[in-house]
């Protein structure tokens, strides 16, 4: 999958990162009015949702209610805030509980597994015509014809960033300098993560020595890093995870947290590589503190760029970045 890359001038400083010319990656947005209608999420596992629904609450929607699949627990201090669904139930649970609320603006966030599907799930009818319907089940086939549908029952799906733009990072490398070997395979691990994105198999890939090693499926993310990672452990693994192109911002905008980093230091990966504009990171700055006691080093890039100049990473690698709130 070779690529043909062209030189361009070196991209704007912006504080101890950088950033494109392109919309900022930390532009706040305005704050929602009433008539918008009652806010509602559709949480899966993880810190996402609960992080939407304090910066939902300190914009002044005290109203805000998290709609959850799984069965993690609400924060203690978000108990109001919680209403448990069957998501496989999509009719007679989660859109009745929505309308039984009031909602009428939807954000879909949190992790969710193939499990929900195969493991013994529960459907109601609705929802087994609604599967039967879909030429596919891919990750992001279910997302967008689950919007078409629930667009249509009236509701509105907000951008995922909407309440979360504080999550990103600027553009940068933030940890140890990276050698030409490490800088070769960040190239090859993001062209490869482009493929398998345009392919709609998953988002992240681990690499080394310009070898793919392990290519996220239907396991998830950690998984597929501590699959790559322990096929190169003595030589510390590339993890690169990229949103599609032209992503559609109402789901899946990739994330990464705390469990990404204890992947990769339980395998040996010593890099993670990936789209500072579209990849949510999990309390920025505890997450880069703590990748920089495990020997990892965060590289934020702008794909584009990094696609058609050849000079773009090694501008990146060579300052470090400085995490500024």
């Amino acid at each position: 999958m070779a690529k043909k890359k062209t030189k361009r001038s070196p991209s704007r400083k912006q504080g101890a990162g950088t950033r494109s010319k392109t919309k900022s990656a930390k532009s706040v947005s305005p704050a929602p009015v009433a008539s918008e209608g009652r806010l509602g999420i559709l949480a899966g596992a993880g810190d996402l949702p609960w992080l939407a629904v304090r910066a939902a609450i300190r914009r002044g929607e005290t109203d805000v209610r998290a709609f959850c699949f799984t069965d993690d627990p609400p924060p203690p201090d978000l108990t109001d805030h919680y209403e448990r669904i069957i998501l496989t139930k999509f009719y007679s649970s989660t859109l009745r509980a929505f309308r039984k609320a009031g909602v009428k603006r939807m954000l879909l966030l949190g992790k969710s597994t193939r499990d929900i599907l195969y493991n013994k799930p529960r459907f109601d009818a609705r929802t087994l015509l609604l599967l039967a319907r879909m030429v596919s089940q891919s990750d992001y086939a279910i997302f967008s014809f689950l919007a078409d549908v629930v667009e249509k029952e009236g509701f509105e799906i907000i951008p995922q960033d909407e309440y979360l733009s504080e999550l990103f990072l600027l553009e940068g490398r933030y940890g140890r300098k990276l050698d030409k070997k490490q800088l070769a395979d960040v190239s090859f691990g993001l062209d490869q993560a482009r493929e398998i994105n345009r392919l709609d198999i998953g988002q992240t890939v681990v690499v080394g020595n310009q070898a793919v090693l392990a290519v996220e499926a239907a396991e998830g993310t950690d998984r597929c890093i501590r699959r790559g990672g322990e096929l190169f452990r003595n030589k510390g693994a590339i993890v690169c995870k990229l949103a599609k192109e032209n992503h559609d911002r109402r789901f899946d905008i990739p994330a990464t947290g705390a469990s990404t980093l204890e992947s990769m230091a339980a395998s040996g990966c010593r890099v993670l590589a990936f789209d500072a504009a579209h990849t949510f990171v999990i309390d920025p700055l505890a997450f880069l503190e703590e990748a920089g006691r495990k020997g990892i080093t965060v590289v934020a890039v702008n794909p584009a760029l990094e696609q058609q100049d050849t000079q773009y990473l090694k501008r990146i690698n060579s300052r470090t970045a400085k995490y500024t709130k």
